[in-house]
């Protein structure tokens, strides 16, 4: 399944890109981009990525698509979805 990260704030300064392509194992779900992003930046694991590579970390959010925040790891990745990962504090 291919889809794309777009990384703001620190996650983007830790890991010097704005944007990662992923390939992602059919079926897969949001706890799926995080390990496959955790493999390709591991500078993100414990400052953005949980260590244990399931989630993020609770100074930060998900929105898939620019519609909706998700933090269930179980949520269904669909082609070309677009996958943010922002600071819980930015925004206004």
């Amino acid at each position: 399944i291919p889809c794309t990260v777009e990384l703001y704030g620190t996650a983007r300064l830790l890991a010097k890109t704005a944007k990662v392509a992923l390939v992602l194992p059919p079926q897969a779900v949001l706890s799926s981009v995080f390990v496959a992003l955790a493999g390709q930046l591991p500078v993100l694991v414990g400052p953005v990525i949980a260590p244990d590579r399931s989630n993020l970390t609770c100074g930060y959010a998900c929105n898939i698509n620019g519609r909706d925040f998700v933090r269930d790891a179980t949520f269904k990745i669909n082609p070309g979805d677009s996958i943010i990962i922002i600071s819980n504090d930015a925004g206004g």
